[in-house]
C-alpha cells in the first residue's frame, strides 16, 4: 500500500483549517457539499429568503453554500466565504494486480463578493493539496485514462489536480428588469464547456473517485487564460469562452499560460429552480501532450437538485463526446447522491465509456501506424456515507463504495473476469462566511 501523507498529519491540518473557518467572523456556514468553482449557469438555484443581519440568503433546495452566496445581492463591503473538503481514502482496485493505496482527494474554495461599478464583483479561488496527497503518477483507478506522467499516458490512473484549480474574477451587471451580463476572467479557471466539474458537482459530492468519462465531459475545468462572456435572460443563459486549450502539464505546483487558441459556447436552460439543462461544444487546440491533433468536444447534461425534509436529492445525466482525428470517443454517465434522515448519504454512478484496446493492454499511448480498436467499458458504483460527530468544527462522515465492471472477454487476462474495486474513507467538510468593511 502506498501512503503519500500520514493520515494523522492531514487530519490535523484539516482540523486546524476547520477551526480557523469556524472563527472566521463567527459565522459558521451550514455544512453542505462542494460547489461550482465559477458558479456556472448550469447550477440549479433556489429563491432567496431573509438571512442573518437582514441579508438575502438561500433556502437549501440547492444545499450549496457558495452557490447561495453567488446569488446574494452584493453589499458596499466585502462578503467572504470559505469552504473545504477532503477524503482520506483507502483505495483497493481489483484485477490481477490488486493495487492498494492510501490517498486524499481535497479542495479548498474561497469567494469574496461586493458591489462595484454598478454591478457585482466576485473574486474566486480554488486550491488543492492533491500534488502531495495523491501519488505523482496518479491514483489507481481501473479503466481511467488521460494526461501523462514521465511523458507516458496515464492508463488505469487518475492524475492529481494542480495546486491552483482556479484564480478568477467575475463581474455581473443587470441589464433591464429580467436580464444580466456577466464577464469572467481567469489565469486559471473553467471555460463554458461541459457540465459542472465533478469535484464541485452535488450529485458526485460523496464519491471520492473521478468519473471514467472525465476527459470526455469536464476535464477543461482547469484551463489557462480563460475569458468568458455570459448573457442571461429569463430561463436562458448563453455563454462564450476563449482559452488556452492544452491540459495542465506534469508540474502540479505551477500556473501555466498560453495563447487563446481554443473556444467554446454553452446554452443553459432552467425551466424550474431545481432543474438545469445544458448543451455545449468547443474546439480544443492540441489538448493532450502526447496525442496528436485537435479535438472538438460536445456535451449535454441534465441536473436535478432538490431539498427534502432531512436532506436532499441530486442527480445528473451527462453525455460527452470528443471528436478526434481518428474518430469519436464517447463518455456517458448517470450519478446521484441522496441525503436522508439528516446524516445518511446513498450515492452511485453508472458509466459507459469508449476505450482503446492497445492502451488498456500495454498501458501507454498507441503508436502511430497501429490501427485503432475501440472497446466499450461499463462501470457501476454504489456507496454509502454516514455522518459521525468526530470533529466539532466540521462535518465528518465514514463511507465506503464498491465498483463493478463490464467489458469484452479478451481483456480478462489483463483485468480478470470480474474485477471489483472498493474505497473506504473518512470525509471531512467545513466552511464559514463573513463580512469585512473596507
Amino acid at each position: 500500500m502506498t501512503v503519500r501523507i500520514p493520515s494523522l498529519t492531514l487530519l490535523l491540518f484539516l482540523t486546524t483549517a476547520a477551526r480557523a473557518a469556524a472563527q472566521h467572523e463567527h459565522h459558521p456556514m451550514p455544512m453542505a457539499t462542494p460547489t461550482p468553482t465559477a458558479a456556472p449557469a448550469g447550477v440549479p438555484t433556489p429563491s432567496p429568503t431573509p438571512g442573518p443581519a437582514g441579508h438575502e440568503m438561500q433556502e437549501p433546495s440547492n444545499p450549496d453554500p457558495m452557490a447561495a452566496m453567488e446569488e446574494m445581492e452584493p453589499m458596499e463591503h466585502w462578503m467572504t466565504m470559505l469552504h473545504g473538503y477532503a477524503f482520506l481514502t483507502a483505495n483497493r482496485q481489483g484485477g490481477p494486480s490488486v493495487d492498494r493505496e492510501f490517498e486524499s482527494q481535497n479542495h479548498l474554495m474561497t469567494m469574496a463578493v461586493r458591489r462595484w461599478a454598478g454591478g457585482k464583483l466576485s473574486l474566486l479561488g480554488t486550491f488543492t493539496l492533491e500534488p502531495a496527497t495523491v501519488p505523482p503518477r496518479g491514483s489507481v483507478e481501473l479503466f481511467q485514462r488521460g494526461e501523462t506522467y514521465h511523458n507516458i499516458l496515464l492508463v488505469d490512473l487518475q492524475h492529481p489536480h494542480d495546486l491552483v484549480v482556479q484564480l478568477a474574477a467575475s463581474w455581473e451587471k443587470p441589464v433591464g428588469n429580467a436580464a444580466k451580463l456577466r464577464l469572467y476572467l481567469a489565469p486559471v479557471g473553467e471555460p463554458a464547456l461541459g457540465p459542472v466539474a465533478y469535484p464541485h458537482r452535488l450529485p458526485a459530492s460523496e464519491n471520492p473517485t473521478a468519473p471514467l468519462s472525465h476527459h470526455n465531459q469536464d476535464s477543461t475545468h482547469i484551463s489557462y487564460d480563460v475569458a468568458t462572456v455570459a448573457f442571461t435572460a429569463s430561463i436562458f443563459t448563453l455563454e462564450a469562452s476563449a482559452f488556452h486549450g492544452a491540459e495542465p502539464d506534469e508540474n502540479r505546483w505551477n500556473i501555466e499560460a498560453g495563447a487563446l487558441d481554443s473556444y467554446s459556447g454553452r446554452l443553459t436552460i432552467r425551466p424550474i429552480s431545481e432543474l438545469a439543462l445544458q448543451v455545449s461544444a468547443g474546439h480544443l487546440e492540441h489538448p493532450e501532450a502526447i496525442e496528436p491533433g485537435n479535438q472538438t468536444r460536445s456535451s449535454a447534461s441534465l441536473t436535478y437538485q432538490k431539498s427534502t425534509a432531512a436532506g436532499f436529492i441530486a442527480a445528473s445525466l451527462i453525455s460527452g463526446r470528443n471528436q478526434t482525428p481518428e474518430g469519436p470517443e464517447w463518455g456517458n454517465l448517470l450519478e446521484w447522491t441522496w441525503k436522508f434522515a439528516g446524516k445518511n448519504f446513498f450515492y452511485g454512478r453508472l458509466e459507459s465509456v469508449d476505450r482503446d484496446v492497445y492502451e488498456l493492454v500495454h498501458k501507454r499511448q498507441r503508436p502511430q501506424g497501429v490501427s485503432r480498436e475501440r472497446t466499450l467499458v461499463q462501470a457501476a458504483t454504489l456507496g454509502f456515507v454516514r455522518n459521525l460527530p468526530l470533529l466539532s468544527e466540521a462535518e465528518t462522515g465514514l463511507g465506503a463504495d464498491l465498483t463493478m465492471y463490464r467489458f469484452r472477454s479478451r481483456l480478462d487476462s489483463i483485468y480478470g473476469s470480474h474485477p471489483l474495486s472498493a474505497h473506504v474513507f473518512l470525509r471531512v467538510r467545513f466552511g464559514s462566511h463573513g463580512e469585512h468593511s473596507m
